[in-house]
């Protein structure tokens, strides 16, 4: 999944206001991926980019000599402006819940980076909070808003494939991606524990992870999860910033044909018509042989549209209409659910932990 390039360093000055503009919001939080949200509010019809806010003034000067943005250092001229409908939250994992949570106090809509909160409790305290305060609450499950994964997961619902047998993911990277503030888990794991759940329509039943911290001790750089959803059905699942390449890749595999994703690839979902059917033919000891049939492969076309565009004309969409989001509160907080048990796992000797 491609983003086009961060707003510093973009469009002049003149070209990213909105002044017909129906929601106004505030951006939190300026670096790399809060930049790529401003730059789409900035240019999304329905919605005013009105405010920036980050900790660093040295961050939002650099942002302010390309762009005629208002913006402040202090969290509470955010949520003590009454013109400011909505808020988008681009901060430190760590402080996703405090942030969120004055905001929702404060009676803004709120899209919040994933994950939703570090811990499961932080995460109901969010969305009873919007719910009590008639706030949307919306998570930044990006590939939720990806074309491609759209259809995985609808072609895997539907049982385009037959009855799902197994699936396995790799997330991995190299190159300056090692994070400080928090682990492999919580990074990169988190994309894992909201899309597997949406092709199989439920959450896992129990969770086992084996990690390792090779960078920074206490720190998981590397990470190989099993998601166990009873029936036979598993996910193996493995993420790490420590790889070879950057690889964004999902198979499934079904009883009459695979799918795969490829976020890097040109072809980036194909199907795969392979199965094996059991024949007449018997082996020596008068067993029925496996048969393995291939009928070929069949790309399948998807619009290729920068989800984070889609997500974002999303939020501004159930403000409006105060419609549920596809990724509301509920969601992160079943993601929050995973990763928890995740990480008890890893910190409880790499066993089997329940899911909630």
């Amino acid at each position: 999944m491609e983003l086009k390039e961060p707003l510093v360093g973009g469009s002049p000055k003149s070209e990213i206001r909105n002044p017909k503009s129906a929601v106004r919001v505030a951006v939190i939080g300026a670096g790399y991926w809060g930049s790529n949200l401003i730059r789409n509010f900035a240019n999304l019809p329905g919605a005013e980019l009105a405010l920036v806010c980050d900790a660093d003034p040295i961050r939002l000067k650099r942002l302010t000599d390309h762009f005629d943005i208002r913006n402040t250092t202090l969290l509470e001229e955010v949520t003590g402006d009454a013109r400011i409908d909505a808020v988008a939250i681009a901060t430190p994992a760590a402080t996703h819940f405090t942030i969120a949570q004055a905001c929702l106090e404060a009676g803004k809509h709120t899209l919040v980076e994933k994950p939703v909160a570090t811990n499961v409790q932080q995460a109901i305290t969010l969305v009873d909070l919007a719910q009590k305060n008639k706030c949307t609450l919306m998570v930044g499950h990006i590939f939720m808003y990806d074309r491609a994964i759209l259809k995985l997961i609808e072609m895997t619902k539907n049982h385009s494939i037959g009855q799902i047998r197994y699936l396995h993911s790799i997330r991995t990277g190299m190159g300056g991606t090692a994070r400080l503030d928090t682990n492999i888990i919580w990074d990169s794991l988190v994309h894992d524990a909201y899309i597997i759940p949406a092709m199989l329509g439920r959450s896992p039943a129990r969770v086992l992870a084996i990690g390792a911290a090779y960078l920074t001790p206490g720190l998981e750089d590397v990470v190989f999860a099993t998601f166990d959803f009873g029936e036979g059905i598993l996910a193996q699942c493995y993420a790490s910033w420590y790889a070879i390449e950057k690889v964004r890749r999902y198979t499934v595999v079904g009883s009459q044909s695979m799918l795969a994703y490829d976020d890097l690839a040109k072809d980036r979902l194909v199907l795969y018509a392979r199965r094996y059917e059991q024949g007449e033919e018997l082996d020596p000891q008068g067993r029925p042989r496996w048969r393995w049939l291939d009928d070929g492969a069949q790309r399948i076309d998807v619009p290729n549209l920068e989800p984070l565009r889609a997500e974002c004309e999303h939020f501004v969409e159930c403000v409006v209409a105060g419609k549920s989001p596809r990724t509301d509160g509920h969601s992160g907080l079943e993601a929050v659910q995973i990763l928890e048990a995740c990480t008890r796992s890893l910190r409880n000797g790499n066993g089997w932990e329940a899911i909630g």
